[in-house]
């Protein structure tokens, strides 16, 4: 399993503190939406899970120090990865200690997360390089007066921080391309991609006024209704559920249905200037991709993409693997749903921020572990079983009479003998998850009980 042999480099000074976080990974894992108390099994388990938590030698940065490494050196297997960069809420039902404002409502804080994911057309999930985390504490600020304070003070500074941070670990190791919404779209972020020389796709966000290749000023809008489009083609829409609780407030996607679209692209140069004082270069060189979808459904929102990039736009191939890039930003959607629904991290009963932090820094290679497998069933069915399951599950999955897996299985049909463990039902389409969890919790029981077995 990815999330134990990642951790288990884990450093806090004290052997005993890496011995209690393997021995939790290895409680959760099997099921990570469980209760603690349920995971641990026992009051001494339970108690020593808290103190874990809490206790001062263990932070976040050290749990998830080794699982870093680890998404580095699977990175290190592919020509090019794409990073993409991403924040979700944590909100919380009841009164913590230095929890603060979720949209002036909800108590809570934000994780800000740079995910590994394979830039060769699976999409593959490869691991978490970096996370932030903030709390809105005191009163709201006004937008209008977010120049007033220092740039390091201001939470739009975690994308630039967050870049240089991942940025320096992959330096020699790794060919990457950072890849961001619209929330991302700020002059000064965009500035410092460009003077660092980072690779990188941000969605547009503001109609702002650009300098084209022919000297004219114009708006980003009027500039794109200019331009022919170079190309189309047909891409398959996957279906889109609501956008997760307040979230939806800052999201822009609508509810769809899965649907073949006709998309039209486009590309040009442009220069923008500088919209916030003191910050340099004063303007930036960049290239912006249209992405349209030209006879959607009534009813549906149709596909519009305006995405800046250094990235050469010279030929349809460039433009298409620009776009290509920026799809691949939605795999960290999925991420923050194993995150929240498989393992019910916002359900967890710990009274600090700081002990919340720890547990998050916990789940997220469990979180990434899922995604792992449920990704390779869903994209990749062919690819063995044995890629992923040790032999004696496999012999399980196989001798079990409730799945009765076939010799040479797929991947994809060693998950859905899983699920059927954890009670799903095949007519209900593919298994969430929940119920893989509760499967797979299952299935390393009874491996475990041949891996005993066959000792004796």
């Amino acid at each position: 399993m990815r999330a134990t042999e990642d951790l288990q480099a884990a450093q806090f000074g004290d052997v005993r503190l890496t011995k209690r976080l393997l021995r939790l990974v290895a409680a959760l894992a099997p099921d990570p939406a469980k209760s603690f108390p349920d995971a641990t099994g026992s009051d001494a388990a339970l108690e020593a899970t808290y103190r874990f938590f809490q206790n001062e030698a263990v932070s976040p940065e050290r749990i998830l120090a080794p699982h870093v490494e680890g998404t580095l050196r699977r990175a290190e297997q592919a020509p090019i990865v794409v990073v993409s960069h991403d924040t979700t809420e944590f909100s919380f039902s009841t009164s913590r200690e230095g929890l603060g404002r979720i949209n002036d409502k909800g108590r809570g804080f934000f994780g800000h997360f740079a995910l590994a994911v394979s830039a060769d057309g699976q999409r593959h999930p490869l691991g978490v390089l970096g996370l932030h985390t903030f709390a809105r504490l005191g009163p709201p600020r006004r937008e209008r007066h977010t120049e007033c304070f220092p740039e390091t003070e201001r939470e739009s500074f975690r994308w630039k921080a967050l870049v240089t941070q991942v940025a320096s670990s992959l330096r020699g190791r790794v060919e990457a391309v950072h890849v961001m919404d619209s929330e991302a779209d700020a002059y000064a972020l965009l500035a410092s991609l460009v003077a660092g020389e980072h690779r990188f796709v941000v969605r547009l966000k503001h109609n702002r006024t650009v300098t084209d290749e022919c000297g004219n000023r114009v708006s980003i809008d009027t500039k794109l209704c200019t331009l022919s489009g170079q190309f189309s083609r047909e891409v398959a829409l996957s279906p889109r559920a609501a956008p997760h609780r307040a979230e939806a407030g800052r999201k822009r996607n609508l509810t769809r249905d899965s649907r073949v679209a006709h998309l039209t692209f486009s590309a040009t140069k442009v220069t923008i200037g500088a919209t916030e004082k003191l910050v340099v270069p004063r303007q930036i060189d960049v290239n912006i991709v249209h992405v349209r979808e030209t006879d959607a459904p009534a009813g549906t929102e149709p596909v519009d993409w305006r995405l800046l990039t250094t990235e050469p736009i010279e030929t349809p191939e460039d433009i298409e693997r620009i776009v290509d890039f920026y799809r691949a930003r939605w795999v960290i959607e999925e991420f923050f749903k194993a995150l929240k629904t498989g393992c019910a991290f916002e359900k967890r009963q710990l009274e600090s921020l700081p002990a919340l932090l720890n547990a998050l820094a916990v789940f997220t290679p469990i979180a990434c572990e899922l995604l792992h497998l449920r990704t390779l069933a869903r994209d990749q069915p062919d690819t063995p079983a044995s890629a992923v399951f040790t032999p004696q599950q496999i012999l399980v999955l196989q001798r079990h009479k409730h799945t009765r897996l076939p010799p040479h299985a797929s991947v994809r049909q060693a998950m859905l003998a899983v699920a059927r463990l954890g009670g799903h039902i095949r007519n209900n389409g593919d298994p969430g998850w929940i119920v893989l969890g509760r499967g797979y919790e299952k299935l390393l029981a009874l491996a475990e009980g041949v891996s005993m077995a066959l000792d004796l």
